[in-house]
């Protein structure tokens, strides 16, 4: 079993200097910006971008999805067992990925000319992009993982964990107001449209500042928990985590929560449908965006009163009824036909920033709990898993993931397709009001159920207020006694 080494006493005192905090914040917003870029417009890219068929991209994110599955397992393994350099775990790795992470933001959005009428080579070139890009991306999210261990206090860990959840949420919703405006300067310039151009440029964008700032943030930033560099058995690991009953929770409520990814995907095509062009996603994206924010900071200060597992456990009941509210107002102004639907729009939109009151819980409290879970693992076994944890949970949330990403194709477009979402209309309006109903559904009603379910494992959660307070405690004092204590 490894030994542990705390770099600063565990006396509640500041550890992280202000200066640290801004670049780690700046780090993580702008990190954030080349994930939303990536995550918010390749599906766009793909169905009205390059027009794949259905079943095309239902084999292309099935593939995917697969190999990312098994390779998460081989980059889990090499985190967990990365030897040590001067007290450093992730440092290193998050200034060797800042720039193909930025490199791999571009090409996302890059198609050679010569292989979009090769249907068999596209795929394989857009597979390989996607693979090599899910790997870079593995390793430069050490730019979350490292929080964990830039204080040895627990309260200026869990401060840290929430600003970097509002930093991050804030930057995920960047690439909207990048593409919008980006949009705007190039039909100024042609004098039209141009989709494919928008998203380049604002790749471009997105990934070179992205790269600056990564590099920026892990030169200041200081790991004051290490962990020894032995060798884990990634199989004892892998039993550790499955064998703990709070594990268990969170890997089957990420399990759960993946599958609103067939929610999630239907945003640029829902923005394409009631506003014209997948470009105009900041419509939709920005009161959810700033709501999401919100939200953080209301739970943020409700964890004062309340503990984590009972307002995970509330906002999901509050999702679905939030979400049922909002479809209802989007049907009701996709069905009015005549004029003065003003009022309609406006409540649509005050609809969408109460549904991101709930992202706020959901982009929030699983980062605390792994957090809380990884003090009780190493507690328990001696071992640190902060690469296996995420891993095992991954395994869940990746098995939903990958089938909602295989479904929603056909779920979308093509002729036995339930919505029947027409690809590449340049005015994306002229799509039927049957379809605009189906996606305003899959958009909001269909998130919100999996949200609920997402927390109904919560309510066999223990892992709270004094139990909580206790692992924590007696996980640094086993620290203490493992190892040595020493002033950074």
């Amino acid at each position: 079993m490894g030994k542990v080494h705390t770099l600063q006493s565990p006396a509640r005192a500041k550890n992280i200097k202000s200066s640290e905090f801004l670049f780690y914040m700046l780090m993580v917003f702008f990190y954030s910006t080349m994930v939303g870029m990536i995550g918010e417009y390749r599906r766009a890219y793909l169905v009205d971008g390059l027009q794949l068929e259905n079943n095309q991209l239902a084999l292309y994110n099935g593939i995917t999805s697969a190999i990312g599955y098994v390779m998460a397992f081989v980059y889990a393994l090499i985190l967990d067992n990365k030897k040590i350099k001067n007290g450093k775990k992730f440092k290193n790795l998050g200034l060797i990925f800042a720039v193909p992470c930025g490199l791999l933001t571009i090409l996302t959005f890059y198609t050679p000319g010569f292989l979009e009428n090769n249907p068999s080579a596209l795929l394989v070139f857009l597979i390989i992009i996607n693979v090599i890009q899910a790997g870079c991306f593995y390793f430069g999210g050490t730019v979350n993982m490292v929080a964990v261990v830039m204080s040895p206090d627990i309260r200026e860990r869990e401060q840290l964990l929430s600003f970097r959840g509002v930093s991050s949420a804030v930057g995920n919703s960047a690439p909207l107001v990048i593409v919008l405006v980006m949009g705007v300067i190039i039909k100024a310039v042609k004098g039209a449209e141009d989709n494919m151009l928008n998203y380049m440029l604002s790749a471009v964008l997105v990934g070179v500042v992205g790269t600056i700032t990564m590099l920026l943030g892990f030169s200041a930033v200081h790991e004051r928990i290490t962990y020894s560099a032995e060798k884990k058995n990634p199989f004892e690991g892998i039993v550790d985590i499955v064998k703990n009953k709070h594990a268990r929770v969170v890997i089957f409520s990420e399990f759960l929560k993946s599958f609103r990814g067939i929610a999630t995907f239907m945003q640029p095509f829902i923005a394409a449908a009631m506003l014209g062009s997948s470009s105009k996603t900041l419509i939709f994206a920005l009161p959810i965006g700033v709501g999401t924010m919100v939200g953080m900071l209301i739970i943020n200060a409700l964890l004062k009163k309340w503990g984590s597992k009972t307002l995970y456990i509330a906002s999901g009941v509050y999702s679905v009824l939030i979400n049922l509210v909002a479809f209802g107002v989007g049907y009701a102004k996709l069905s009015h036909t005549g004029g003065g639907t003003g009022v309609l729009e406006i409540a649509f939109v005050v609809c969408l920033f109460l549904t991101g009151l709930q992202f706020g819980a959901s982009n929030l409290l699983p980062n605390m709990f792994q957090a809380d879970i990884l003090d009780d693992i190493e507690l328990k076994t001696r071992k640190r898993l902060d690469a296996g944890l995420p891993f095992v949970i991954g395994l869940g949330s990746g098995l939903s993931g990958m089938i909602a990403s295989t479904v929603v194709p056909y779920i979308l477009y093509g002729d036995s397709s339930i919505i029947h979402y027409q690809q590449g209309l340049a005015d994306g309006t002229e799509q039927t009001l049957r379809t605009k109903i189906m996606l305003l559904f899959f958009y909001t009603v269909i998130h919100g159920i999996m949200m609920l379910l997402a927390g109904l494992p919560f309510l066999t959660y223990k892992l709270t207020g004094q139990e909580r307070a206790r692992v924590h405690d007696a996980v640094v004092a086993q620290r203490g006694g493992a190892g040595n204590s020493n002033s950074e």
